[in-house]
């Protein structure tokens, strides 16, 4: 549990975002399409410095997601009960 974050752990994390935007105004689409060599051993670098400390950027934490249960399941005690949906902020403009 304390090992430090694996090349193989970062590799994995490549090619599962989405376009979808966080807090931080950049979606995780915007990651995977850098240069993926120079990604890598930046996000290494940077997430094993954050999991040594134990300081992460209080920005990583938030999340701009609402849960949704599913309809018609018989026990909503299990996580595929539910459906995750990425929202977008407005930032500024007037939503309608």
């Amino acid at each position: 549990m304390n090992a430090c974050i694996s090349d193989l752990e970062v590799k994995h994390t490549f090619g599962k975002g989405s376009e979808t935007p966080g807090p931080d105004e950049f979606s995780s689409k915007f990651i995977d399409e850098a240069n993926r060599e120079l990604m890598h051993m930046c996000l290494k670098m940077l997430w094993n410095k954050a999991w040594s400390d134990g300081c992460f950027i209080a920005a990583w934490k938030d999340e701009n997601r609402v849960v949704i249960p599913k309809l018609n399941k018989e026990s909503y005690n299990e996580c595929n009960s539910y459906r995750t949906v990425s929202i977008t902020p407005c930032l500024g403009k007037r939503c309608e």
